[in-house]
């Protein structure tokens, strides 16, 4: 079975992965707005780091909310142009097509990789929690 046949399990731990998640996206905001400090590194690696952000957060919530997948692609993809418009504002930050781009591709990959088996690697880490975390006698 695929992640997209794979029926939705319920996760014990939900409130947790929900919680992580948020911190996820407010990581994602604040590391858009802060000042970077010093030379970026090589050119483009920061679009490097924009695919690999906004894959995470889709991909963390594409396991954590798997009905929601598509809404949480268009939701990923506002976020990631309104903080390039955002960055504009700040006068130390600038708009950057090409970073809107790769928050793009990050978010196609990690719908493809959710169409794999991976896509139940976070219900598997919440079941081995919740087997080594139930105090129930056995």
């Amino acid at each position: 079975m695929t992640g997209s046949d794979t029926p939705a399990r319920t996760l014990r731990y939900r409130p947790v992965w929900l919680a992580l998640g948020m911190l996820l996206i407010a990581a994602v905001v604040a590391a858009s707005l802060l000042t970077v400090p010093g030379p970026a590194g090589a050119p483009g690696i920061d679009k490097i780091y924009h695919v690999l952000a906004y894959g995470a957060l889709m991909g963390w919530w594409g396991m954590v909310q798997p009905r929601r997948r598509l809404a949480w692609a268009l939701g990923l993809l506002l976020l990631g142009l309104l903080m390039e418009g955002a960055q504009s504002l700040t006068g130390y930050r600038t708009l950057d097509r090409w970073d809107a781009a790769a928050n793009t591709v990050g978010v196609l990959l990690a719908l493809a990789v959710l169409q794999t088996p991976l896509s139940g690697l976070l219900a598997w880490v919440d079941g081995q929690l919740a087997d080594r975390l139930d105090t129930r006698a056995p």
